[in-house]
């Protein structure tokens, strides 16, 4: 029986952990507002609702969460243009330094796990993840099946 599931699981809640002891923290920054930062450093600007769909949380927690950091001065908000019932959200220029330094932190983070491993190893583990990546993309829908390799 393999135990892919059981490592998958436990890779990602191990990452999430150091992510937020060794990065987040030292930003200042709460797990939840890491999350939303480095979102809408990777999508731009969204409404309140799309940002609650693609990080998998009801609309309410998304709201309290973006309020604080508009009131932190990272995030502003704004009715849409095209929907003045929906409120777009997108980074303040002190924001997106946030994101960016979030992003280096992680980057360096992972520079320094992966140099754990010898060369060849590094390769293996690159390539496994690229396959995982495509995987889960054609998974949810993302890709279609096969178009990248």
């Amino acid at each position: 029986m393999s135990n892919t599931g059981f490592l998958l699981r436990d890779l990602a809640r191990l990452l999430t952990q150091l992510q937020r002891d060794e990065v987040c923290n030292c930003c200042g920054s709460t797990n939840t507002e890491c999350t939303i930062l480095t979102e809408l450093g990777r999508t731009g600007e969204v409404t309140v609702s799309e940002l609650g769909r693609k990080l998998g949380v009801d609309k309410g927690w998304v709201s309290r969460a973006v309020d604080g950091l508009v009131d932190d001065g990272l995030l502003v908000k704004q009715a849409s243009e095209t929907d003045r019932r929906a409120v777009m959200v997108c980074l303040t220029e002190t924001g997106l330094e946030r994101c960016e330094a979030l992003n280096d932190g992680l980057d360096t983070l992972s520079e320094r796990i992966v140099s754990r491993l010898d060369a060849e190893e590094q390769a293996t583990v690159d390539r496994a993840l690229h396959l995982l990546y495509r995987a889960v993309q054609e998974e949810m829908g993302l890709i279609p099946l096969g178009e990248i390799s």
